[in-house]
């Protein structure tokens, strides 16, 4: 007698059943998943942040140990590698197409994995041809070409970097010092430093690295470490203020009374064109503002120069 079960398929209740198990397993699964790419994504971004900052100390060993500075690269003058630094060129899109069209860095690096702003993208139009060092010309500086850093517009770096402009900042971190506790480079924060209000709630560098309600990011030191973290007041970073403001040496001291917003260019002693030495990082998009008469005069903490939060 033959089996009637031999062919018998799935009930609907047998279905309805293993597709139950499924979603559950799915249910369970997903979260896991998402979590495990935030990780690979929060990783990756901070390999690129070290590779970044290894690329300028590669650059300072053929500088004295400091870091590549723009207007050193292409100085006033006609004659390459003589004259004065040209402090016109120090912004950050020539910053990092220096380091491009040197080879220090990849266009890819430059972008995080977890970038969230759909106009920062790796930069494609960038003609080496541009570079001519007979010309005093190091990058691409054509119009719609070249590196741009400018998030309103299009920029070619998600990473916020220590300002360029002539100050003891400049003076005393940029270059290969190995300082622990000197933040340099890192995932771009609330504007102006925000840790509350709009300005921060409304951020969307809160949304790089996943979250909704606080900043995360990856943040690059001056000895090429990289940490991640919740906050921009790290705990190993304390405001170097400028003990003498006029006349006298202008030592450094630590400021051992507050934490240091990384995102924010803390004040103080400001007397004489003297700068605090606090850790600060943005992205600045312009050097100089030249005035009717033709004068150029740094302008080195304007609005319009630096934008880091969107």
């Amino acid at each position: 007698m033959k089996n009637r079960n031999k062919n018998k398929g799935f009930t609907l209740v047998e279905l309805l059943v293993v597709m139950a198990i499924i979603a559950l397993l799915l249910g369970l699964l997903l979260p896991a998943l998402a979590k495990a790419r935030a990780t690979a994504r929060q990783v990756k971004d901070g390999t690129q942040v070290k590779q970044i900052h290894q690329g300028w100390l590669t650059a300072a060993n053929d500088s004295q140990g400091v870091l590549p500075l723009p207007g050193e690269i292409n100085r006033v003058g006609a004659v390459p590698g003589r004259g004065d630094i040209d402090e016109i060129q120090n912004n950050h899109a020539n910053l990092h197409g220096s380091m491009l069209g040197r080879g220090y860095v990849n266009a890819q690096i430059m972008v995080s994995p977890a970038e969230i702003n759909a106009k920062v993208i790796p930069c494609a139009t960038y003609n080496m041809n541009m570079i001519k060092p007979a010309n005093d010309v190091y990058w691409d500086p054509g119009a719609g070409t070249g590196f741009k850093a400018d998030l309103l517009i299009q920029s070619n770096t998600s990473y916020s970097t220590m300002p360029l402009d002539p100050t003891s900042r400049r003076k005393t971190e940029w270059k290969n010092t190995g300082n622990s506790r000197f933040a340099i480079l890192g995932n771009r924060g609330p504007k102006a430093g925000a840790v509350t209000g709009d300005d921060y709630t409304n951020s969307k560098t809160l949304l790089i690295h996943g979250g909704t309600k606080e900043w995360d990011g990856n943040i690059g030191y001056n000895d090429n470490h990289v940490e991640y973290g919740r906050t921009s007041y790290p705990e190993n970073v304390k405001p170097l203020l400028q003990a003498a403001c006029t006349g006298g040496p202008a030592d450094l001291v630590i400021n051992t009374l507050s934490q240091d917003n990384i995102f924010k260019n803390d004040t103080g002693c400001q007397t004489g064109g003297k700068k605090n030495v606090d850790s600060v990082l943005w992205i600045q998009k312009t050097s100089s503002n030249t005035t009717s008469t033709g004068t150029t005069t740094l302008d080195i903490f304007s609005g319009s120069d630096f934008v880091t939060w969107d």
